[in-house]
C-alpha cells in the first residue's frame, strides 16, 4: 500500500507530459489528403526514376484510373494498409487513402484503395511522402502491393483497356 501511495506521489510530481504516453501531433485530415494529393511521385517511388516522377500524386491516380474508376474518396489519419511482418511497412499515425470505386466492380467488395505514408508532421505541417501501399482485387485474387508501379501493372491486367502510359521509361 504504501508503495502504491509512493509512486502516485511520484508520477504527480513529475513535469507535465513525462509519464504520459505520447500523443501524435494532430494534423487535420484536409491537409493530409492535400499533401499526399500534391506530392510529386519521385516521394513515393523508392529510389526509382521514371519519366513521370514530377506528376503529383492526385493527378496521377485520377488520370490513371479514369476508365474503371467512378470516384475516388480520399480519407486520413492512422495508416490502415499496413503488415507487422515488415517494419516497413509498420506505417504510422499519418496516412492518406484513396479509396477506388469502380464502374463494374466484381463484388460489393471489390473497392481499391491506395495508402500514402506520410513523414511526421513538422510545425503543425504534414511531413513528406514517402511510401505507396494499395490492396487491390486483381487477375489472381486479393494483394497487397508496395509500390505504384507494381499498382499500375495488376491494374492493366485486370483492366485491359488502361490506356498506355504517357510517357515511357524505356532508354
Amino acid at each position: 500500500m504504501k508503495a502504491v501511495a509512493l509512486a502516485i506521489l511520484a508520477l504527480a510530481t513529475l513535469p507535465p507530459g513525462l509519464g504520459q504516453a505520447r500523443q501524435p501531433p494532430h494534423v487535420p485530415p484536409a491537409q493530409l489528403i492535400s499533401a499526399a494529393k500534391h506530392a510529386p511521385l519521385r516521394l513515393i517511388d523508392a529510389l526509382e526514376t521514371y519519366c513521370d516522377t514530377d506528376t503529383p500524386i492526385g493527378v496521377w491516380l485520377r488520370r490513371f484510373t479514369a476508365r474503371e474508376a467512378l470516384r475516388i474518396a480520399w480519407s486520413a489519419g492512422s495508416c490502415e494498409l499496413v503488415n507487422s511482418l515488415n517494419p516497413s511497412d509498420a506505417g504510422g499515425d499519418y496516412c492518406a487513402q484513396a479509396t477506388l470505386s469502380l464502374r463494374h466492380p466484381k463484388n460489393r467488395q471489390d473497392r481499391p484503395e491506395i495508402e500514402i505514408y506520410l513523414e511526421d508532421p513538422i510545425h503543425g505541417r504534414p511531413g513528406a511522402a514517402y511510401a505507396f501501399r494499395a490492396m487491390f482485387d486483381g487477375v489472381d485474387g486479393p494483394d497487397y502491393i508496395r509500390s505504384r508501379k507494381d499498382f499500375e501493372a495488376e491494374w492493366r491486367e485486370r483492366f485491359k483497356d488502361t490506356p498506355p502510359p504517357s510517357c515511357s521509361d524505356d532508354p
